[in-house]
């Protein structure tokens, strides 16, 4: 399957980017974080990747295409702080549409990207997936991506 990635003009990043922080926070909700973690996660995040003015330097969201159709959303950018790795970019965002789910487009979003960041000069490229998206993280472990660390948690009875 062939796909191509087309970088988001500001107009399309406008309307594009409030629904993401929006399910941003519902993913952190629902792995488990509580709301006022998940909005100090995405206040904290807000603030170092993008503005009213758009993104960060070194930050790019692509519409993910395949035959000129969008199927999905990229965001690859350059992680700044404390661990950075020489050459390493980061995806902050990838997702396919509801309807375009189970047709293989999320592995090629992925492949894509690792094209991409190759030709950016990149030589890893780094990720976060919350512990309840099994799906994801067994495609991330397929194309050979390893964990760094695992977090975990338990709810006690009080």
């Amino acid at each position: 399957m062939e796909g191509e990635l087309r970088e988001m003009g500001p107009e399309r990043l406008a309307e594009w980017l409030p629904g993401m922080w929006a399910d941003y926070r519902s993913s952190i909700v629902a792995a488990g974080f509580s709301e006022e973690a998940a909005d100090a996660n995405v206040a904290r995040n807000r603030a170092g990747l993008a503005s009213d003015e758009g993104l960060a330097e070194g930050n790019h969201v692509f519409d993910v295409l395949v035959g000129g159709r969008p199927v999905g959303v990229l965001w690859i950018g350059r992680p700044s702080g404390e661990g950075e790795v020489e050459g390493e970019y980061y995806i902050y965002d990838v997702e396919v549409d509801e309807a375009e789910r189970g047709r293989g487009y999320g592995r090629l979003a992925m492949e894509l990207a690792e094209a991409w960041v190759r030709g950016a000069g990149g030589s890893r490229l780094g990720l976060n997936v919350w512990g309840n998206n099994a799906v994801a993280r067994s495609l991330y472990v397929s194309l050979g991506y390893r964990e760094l660390a695992v977090s975990m948690a338990k709810e006690l009875d009080a």
